[in-house]
């Protein structure tokens, strides 16, 4: 028996910010983490001929939540800050 719920597709997120360290990708997680914004990392691949190893990780947050997201980062030193690069675009693709 299906239940009401499984035709309601709900797809309301944003990919908010992407960094290229794991460091500033740690402290990002621990702040979105103590506003209790939930989130989802996507991962980026390198590129073949770029000599990078860690490729680009991207946060994802809710449409909703994103001034609590904004908010969040404020904490965030400058130094920090900088090497976060803000997308906030839809995201375009469907994960179900």
């Amino acid at each position: 028996m299906e239940t009401a719920y499984q035709k309601v597709k709900v797809h309301n997120e944003l990919e908010w910010c992407q960094v290229k360290d794991m460091a500033t990708k740690e402290k990002i997680e621990k702040v979105l983490l103590k506003h209790r914004v939930s989130y989802f990392v996507k991962w980026e691949k390198p590129k073949f001929f770029s000599g990078d190893t860690f490729g680009a990780c991207v946060f994802c947050v809710n449409q909703l939540q994103k001034e609590s997201a904004d908010e969040a980062i404020e904490e965030l030193a400058d130094e920090v800050k900088e090497k976060i690069r803000f997308i906030n675009r839809k995201v375009d693709k469907t994960f179900y």
